[in-house]
């Protein structure tokens, strides 16, 4: 299933909501047990509905901060095990509290112990159900990729990668009789370009995938027409790489490609009004965290509460970007501009917290009031890196046509970026962005940046 240019396995959307009738139904029995009679009636008991809801909402809430929807990363019966324990630990902890601040909402003594030790049971008894149902009935899309450069190498791997969509790579077809007898990720390569209706006709593959390194006059248009026909589906590697990464990979990209792209590239509508307001809202309710953040700087370590750092805005425009300084006062004395790694030994003792909650990026509130920033966009960089990165990465200024980001695409997506590579496929995810930019797409980015912070991942 294709969501914002993504694939998402449909079956993230059959869990999503048979799991919420499973922990309707769970309470639902855990109170007839309680009462010792089973009474449809319950059901619509005011009363019961809205305190067994109460119950449904925590328990997503903890699903979605737990990943359990996030099915790449789930890779076996123990591991969905092992984070539904950890679920519906949170979840207890979370309800009592609840309860303890709201007792009216609270269920008869034993109905929640035993609704949260049922649900959970049959929640894992219905993943494990459903992932063998998937695994052994589910029909597979067979990718048939036509190149066999490293373009096409690395779309075998993405695919491979993805076990959870249930596509697979049948072979390569070499687009000039050269070419490994197999990929890196161990796909036969079955001929050459020529030989493609017979190969397509052996193989019978749902999707051919064009992953050729150079495209004029080389591609059988009237093979692949007749094989469209067919119903064959035919696209192009690059299309297919951006639906599975979420990332434009720009090596393989051409400009025709973003300009006739069917995406509605378009400013959303009251962006910056919504951006101000939103930041004076926001630095009314965190202002008392920021004012104890302050003394805290200053108890930690001498010099200033703020660090100012020039950063590239709107049109390449330089601004000053503010921070809760994380760092010694004298951080890039005697190195100059560099990008922070692991374990950096200039972070002071509250910039480490600061930076593992996000919180020093909380004075960029005053840029987004100023206009200088938005919530959502690519995140601004500093010049002296800027005017390096456009040399090395094609269309990077392509980042500048709209005011950068508190967070973005790329922040949730992929890790911090501290070499030119990292800060290369960081700029995909940024172009992804760019092209299928949707108020959506934003509230998607604003729910993972809030898990993101929460949970302290990835900072440096």
């Amino acid at each position: 299933m294709r969501i914002l240019n993504q694939y998402f396995p449909g079956r993230v959307f059959v869990l999503l909501f048979t799991e919420n009738v499973l922990i309707l139904l769970g309470v639902w029995v855990a109170a007839c047990v309680h009462i010792g009679q089973f009474n449809v009636a319950l059901l619509y008991y005011p009363g019961l509905f809205g305190r067994a809801l109460l119950i449904t909402l925590v328990c997503q809430v903890c699903f979605y901060f737990n990943d359990l929807y996030d099915l790449k990363s789930l890779s076996s019966p123990l591991q969905i095990l092992l984070r539904l324990l950890k679920t519906f630990g949170m979840a207890s902890l979370i309800l009592a509290f609840v309860y303890l601040l709201i007792p009216e909402t609270r269920f008869g003594s034993g109905i929640v112990e035993t609704s949260v030790i049922g649900v959970a049971l049959l929640v894992l008894l219905w993943r494990v159900l459903l992932e063998w149902f998937n695994r052994v009935y589910a029909p597979g899309d067979r990718i048939l990729i036509v190149g066999t450069g490293p373009h096409a190498q690395s779309l075998a791997r993405e695919v491979d990668g993805r076990p959870d969509l249930h596509m697979s790579v049948i072979g390569l077809v070499s687009e000039n009789g050269v070419g490994p007898e197999t990929s890196t990720s161990g796909t036969a390569c079955l001929g050459r370009l020529e030989a493609l209706s017979q190969i397509a006709a052996e193989a019978k593959p749902d999707r051919i995938v064009i992953a050729v390194e150079e495209r004029r006059n080389h591609l059988p248009m009237d093979t692949l027409l007749r094989l469209r026909l067919g119903g064959t589906r035919v696209e192009y590697g690059s299309s297919l790489h951006e639906k599975l990464t979420g990332r434009i990979p720009i090596d393989a990209v051409r400009p025709s490609g973003l300009v006739f792209s069917e995406a509605p590239v378009r400013p959303i509508r009251y962006r910056r009004a919504i951006g101000a307001a939103g930041a004076l809202l926001g630095l009314i309710v965190f202002g008392p965290l920021m004012a104890l953040i302050a003394i805290a700087i200053k108890l930690d370590s001498a010099g200033p509460v703020f660090y100012r750092q020039p950063r590239v805005g709107l049109d390449g425009t330089v601004f000053e970007m503010l921070k809760f300084r994380s760092m010694r006062a004298d951080a890039e004395r005697a190195t100059g501009p560099i990008w922070a790694g692991k374990r950096d030994p200039r972070i002071t003792r509250v910039g480490g917290v600061l930076r593992k909650l996000r919180l020093d990026e909380l004075p960029q509130l005053i840029n987004i009031l100023r206009g200088e920033m938005n919530f959502i966009g690519p995140r601004p960089e500093r010049p002296h890196f800027v005017e390096t990165l456009r040399r090395q990465i094609p269309f990077y200024d392509a980042r500048h046509v709209i005011r950068p980001g508190l967070t973005g695409w790329a922040q949730v997506a992929y890790p911090y970026g501290s070499t030119w590579e990292e800060n290369k496929e960081k700029f995909e995810y940024d172009m992804f962005y760019l092209k299928n930019m949707s108020l959506s797409l934003d509230l998607m980015i604003l729910f993972q940046t809030f898990k993101i912070g929460l949970l302290g991942r990835g900072a440096r």
